[in-house]
């Protein structure tokens, strides 16, 4: 994991806990790499946030049940209780 791997989780962490205040943590973040000599990785660090964001996005909609997996789910539970009791 490279340095601008980890702050890019740092703040990704840090927006999700608190997404209100997002526009601070990237000032404070903005400032910090300055203090270290490393704003050089800024354009590193937020393409791998937006590649963090991206993840949460998808991993978020695999999560979602829709109606038609749930009414599956359903029928073969009922399914499998018929043939059981059969």
């Amino acid at each position: 994991m490279t340095i601008a791997e980890q702050y890019a989780r740092a703040l990704h962490s840090l927006v999700e806990k608190n997404p209100t205040g997002s526009n601070g943590y990237v000032k404070n973040l903005e400032q910090a790499l300055k203090r270290r000599g490393h704003q050089k990785l800024l354009p590193q660090v937020f393409a791998s946030y937006q590649t963090l964001e991206l993840a949460a996005r998808r991993a978020a909609e695999h999560r979602r049940v829709s109606p038609s997996a749930e009414r599956t789910r359903v029928l073969l539970e009922l399914y499998r209780k018929l043939i059981a009791n059969s």
